[in-house]
């Protein structure tokens, strides 16, 4: 059956003379390939996957975190389960992906991410891109998205 797929026929007149039976689980089986079809995750998003756990990271900015040590973007699931893990074991935290220890100051990580886009990281001339977006910088901003989407970044 062409809509189902779940049974074939050896010509038109057998489909024709089996459609009565067949009819009821065509539709429900046709009911769940549309659901299956709508409701599917996509496999990857323009944001990547995250590094640890390999889902696509979310479209939201806000559900995710970039480690200022290594570069990597890190969903909120991995890195909440990295909080929990330290937490538990009374240990010092650290970055999920790359376990050196976080900075302990905004202006250390500002410094961390400043060195990567010295080295032309994509991901953390985005960042500041954005941040200096955020703050009303445009000007600034557009050169660091530039540069960033010069370097692959989408």
């Amino acid at each position: 059956c062409d809509a189902c797929d779940l049974v074939r026929y050896c010509s038109d007149k057998c489909q024709q003379d089996h459609r009565p039976q067949h009819e009821t689980m065509c539709k429900e089986r046709v009911a769940e390939l549309r659901d299956e079809i709508l409701f599917r995750q996509p496999e990857t998003s323009h944001m990547g996957e995250c590094p640890i756990c390999f889902l696509p990271l979310p479209l939201d900015h806000q559900k995710s975190v970039m480690q200022s040590c290594c570069g990597k973007v890190i969903c909120h699931g991995c890195s909440y389960a990295n909080k929990l893990r330290e937490r538990e074991a009374r240990l010092q935290q650290t970055c999920p992906f790359c376990r050196r220890h976080l900075p302990k100051t905004q202006e250390e990580a500002d410094l961390n991410k400043m060195k990567r886009v010295v080295g032309n990281d994509p991901v953390a001339m985005r960042n500041i891109g954005k941040k200096h977006y955020d703050n009303g910088d445009y000007e600034t901003a557009f050169e660091y998205l530039t540069k960033a989407a010069e370097l692959g970044d989408a």
